[in-house]
């Protein structure tokens, strides 16, 4: 048994073994264990580990230090469970700077991980960057707004624990729109040594001294409905350590967030070290995907992130094996199958040659997780969900943490 293969199991064993967590990965028997790991592609990683190296310097100096690390994809990143694995993990492992971004999914009439919530006693218009009905291409850096329908402006914001982890803050950073008239919302209860300020347009910091695990803010907006209108906010607790901002929305594709505007700029602002993007399940569901077309979509989007973000690294990985679900009648009731998705191939092409041509690392999930035809495997022991394309939660959870070791294993060769 080689080395990369003890260290995986390893660190599953450990997050079993983990009650503090209390999450209960179970192998899943098609993974291909000797696939996880990163392919570089040329791409040099070295400021990144530079960065995490420093974070174990922390006890001989007062200077906070934070990686932080942003999680963009569709719907297998909005459920929360695969980036909170992600997340706990490397914050175990290098410290707990926070919660991250949290978005107003709950307000927004849509599913919203089960550790934090987000609320208001009125009522709200929202949009997404989800191609449809509610398209904007004026939403925030989560892909979401929530715009107030009455002169009163209040949102609840709070962290919640699931397997006894640290969720207090003292920090936070309140995104909306760029409007000098976004009302002055103060927390109901004022903490003690609160502290509101602005560094750029579109965002307010809420600073105190002791860390709580929630937090009202109210006001009344004087101007129009649109001046107070709020994309999410990132929780810190001005710790050394990781910050993880999940952004994820479900059927997002590559071309949903390059159509928001000034996309790559409203992201920089998060100060991301490494960028994840883990999108191509729904573009391989439209039979009109073609490899080009897939290939100038992540071209606009890493073009964008690159250009405001140019020290940031860029992680691509692909979409798993999945399914598309059929019906047809049959003794005149309506019957259900799942076949092959054709285009599945063209999408995870697409994403490695890019990663290639581009000297960008991949991640590459399809391999990983078993390839053509795992999702039977997956659905049969419990990893992934009827439906052929969304994982169980335990699925979720075993995914983020192959991702966690893939990482820590790039992050052990390089310090070697």
């Amino acid at each position: 048994m080689n080395r990369g293969l003890i260290l995986l199991l390893t660190v599953i064993l450990c997050n079993i073994a983990m009650p503090s967590r209390g999450i209960e990965v179970d192998s899943i028997s098609c993974i291909n264990w000797e696939a996880d790991t990163i392919i570089f592609n040329g791409a040099d990683w070295s400021p990144l580990f530079d960065r995490i190296c420093s974070l174990q310097d922390t006890t001989t100096c007062h200077e906070r230090k934070v990686v932080s690390i942003v999680h963009l994809g569709d719907s297998h990143v909005q459920a929360g469970f695969f980036s909170e694995a992600l997340r706990l993990s490397l914050q175990q492992q290098w410290g707990n700077a926070g919660r991250g971004l949290i978005a107003p999914l709950r307000i927004s009439k849509t599913n919203e991980p089960a550790d934090y919530k987000m609320t208001s006693h009125h009522t709200w218009q929202h949009k997404r960057c989800i191609i449809g009905k509610k398209f904007s291409n004026s939403v925030g850096v989560s892909g979401i707004s929530i715009t107030p329908t009455s002169r009163k402006v209040d949102i609840t914001i709070e962290a919640m624990s699931r397997y006894g982890e640290e969720i207090g803050f003292n920090t936070v950073r309140l995104f909306h729109t760029p409007s000098d008239n976004f009302p002055l919302l103060m927390p109901s209860d004022t903490p003690a040594d609160l502290n509101t300020y602005s560094l750029h347009p579109g965002e307010t910091y809420y600073t105190w001294a002791d860390t709580t695990h929630v937090i009202h803010l109210q006001g009344n907006n004087k101007h129009a409905h649109e001046d107070a209108t709020i994309y999410g906010a990132s929780l810190e607790n001005g710790r050394s350590g990781i910050l993880l901002h999940a952004i994820g929305n479900n059927s997002a594709t590559y071309e949903c967030y390059n159509r928001v505007e000034e996309y790559g700029s409203k992201l920089s602002l998060l100060e991301p070290q490494l960028v994840i993007i883990s999108m191509g399940t729904n573009e391989s569901v439209s039979s009109r995907i073609t490899h080009d077309a897939m290939y100038q979509q992540i071209h606009t989007l890493v073009t964008d992130i690159r250009t405001h973000s140019p020290e940031a690294i860029i992680l691509l990985t692909t979409p798993a094996d999945n399914k598309l679900r059929k019906r047809y009648r049959k003794n005149g009731k309506r019957r259900t199958y799942y076949a092959e998705n054709k285009h599945l191939d063209t999408v995870t092409e697409a994403i490695k040659s890019y990663g290639i041509d581009h000297n960008i690392a991949v991640w590459d999930w399809y391999t990983i997780g078993g390839g053509k035809g795992s999702c039977d495997t997956w659905v049969k022991e419990n990893g992934m969900r009827k439906d052929h394309i969304h994982y169980t939660a335990q699925g979720y959870a075993l995914q983020g943490n192959l991702l966690y070791h893939s990482i820590m294993k790039a992050y052990e060769e390089y310090i070697r």
